[in-house]
């Protein structure tokens, strides 16, 4: 079998290997075999325990022989729904689904190119530096996993988190905070048909204060987003209560907190014109990442990529990842072009060149780590 073809056989067990998010025991179980069968000790934390999982971050560990600094890969395992009973195609160099589910590649790609780019390292016999290797789980919703990873198990100093979807090549050296944000308009509640002049609707109440509210791209660094809202109970029922929630991002932690200010001032001041109340539940989720491009760990994946044969890209993103929290905790982590698209959506789709492109780059930080 050939490096590409075990690759793609890999990725395709682990597209068809059905894992959710608090539910990737059967994923873990793979993987760590995979890992173990490559001389890793495999280890799993009690994250899973603490967000009610059912596994733990799998943390893998291969000594080295080179005797420069370890070097850390991470992946995770969970994927958004639709994302179990996977059947993907191949046609004309790219994989997809069958378009009843997402394709998962988000981030079954990561977790294939970390696992061909340490064995082709071992099957060449190149000088190897000590590796650890993280798997986390929960990522997508807010990730929980490496928020409850357990660092003491850690001894890099730098990390790479396989999992953008931007072109192979392409360095995330920036990412947003986030703050999560829920809004509860409580009005008073009344018959529509028999007496709504005496009723407040929380609905009325919240649509005027959204019309006073910046909201959506607020500066090249900021954006603001109330994606879900619910409220009612009856069609003859003045509405009671509408709840809104959403979140707001920013490169600069400190227009984060003063568009939540924004915000949460507009529903104030709205709730009190019209003799309502508003609840706020403001929870802070993730610092930023804002790497330097003359920081280590962006300077050995452009040597990494360049090895590889292609262009590094330095890019800043709207989305967060594991990396938000390596670098929270201390970590200079960037995170690295897997080259899928359409991530989330059953459009998602992966080219077979851009799969063996990762798994090229990986195989060179694991050189260029060596060599360092």
């Amino acid at each position: 079998m050939t490096e590409r073809t075990r690759l793609l056989d890999t990725f395709l067990t682990l597209v068809t290997t059905d894992t959710q998010t608090k539910r990737e025991g059967r994923m873990a179980d793979v993987l760590q075999a995979r890992l173990e069968a490559m001389g890793f000790a495999v280890m799993r934390d009690d994250a899973g325990e603490r967000i009610g999982g059912e596994t733990g971050n799998l943390i893998a560990k291969r000594k080295g022989n080179s005797g420069s600094a370890p070097l850390l890969l991470c992946a995770h395992m969970d994927r958004v729904s639709p994302g179990t009973g996977i059947r993907p195609q191949i046609k004309d160099g790219v994989i997809t689904s069958d378009g009843t589910t997402i394709l998962g590649a988000d981030d079954a790609a990561g977790l294939a190119a970390i696992l061909e780019g340490v064995q082709r390292a071992i099957e060449q016999g190149v000088a190897m530096p000590d590796l650890e290797v993280v798997f986390t789980i929960a990522e997508e919703g807010g990730l929980n996993g490496s928020k409850n990873l357990d660092f003491s198990l850690l001894s890099a100093r730098e990390a790479y988190i396989i999992d953008s979807s931007t072109p192979v090549g392409s360095i995330i050296h920036q990412a947003p905070a986030q703050t999560k944000v829920t809004y509860r308009v409580i009005g008073k509640a009344a018959h529509g048909g028999v007496e709504p002049e005496k009723g407040i609707s929380a609905l009325v109440v919240a649509a005027h204060a959204l019309t006073r509210m910046k909201l959506g791209r607020i500066d090249p660094e900021t954006t603001a987003n109330l994606g879900v809202a619910r409220g009612g109970t009856a069609t003859n029922i003045v509405m009671e209560t509408f709840e809104m929630h959403g979140d707001v991002r920013s490169l600069v932690t400190a227009k984060m907190d003063e568009q939540v200010k924004h915000m949460t001032e507009v529903f104030e001041r709205t709730a009190a014109e019209f003799g309502a109340r508003m609840e706020a539940d403001i929870e802070f989720a993730y610092g930023p990442v804002n790497l330097s491009p003359d920081d280590t760990v962006i300077q050995r994946a452009s040597a990494a990529i360049r090895r590889a044969g292609l262009t590094p890209s330095l890019r800043a993103t709207g989305g967060g990842s594991d990396a938000n929290i390596f670098n929270a905790r201390g970590i200079p982590a960037c995170n690295l072009g897997t080259g899928y698209r359409g991530a989330h959506s059953l459009q998602e789709s992966l080219e077979v060149a851009e799969l063996e492109r990762i798994a090229d780059v990986v195989f060179a930080l694991i050189v260029e780590y060596a060599s360092a």
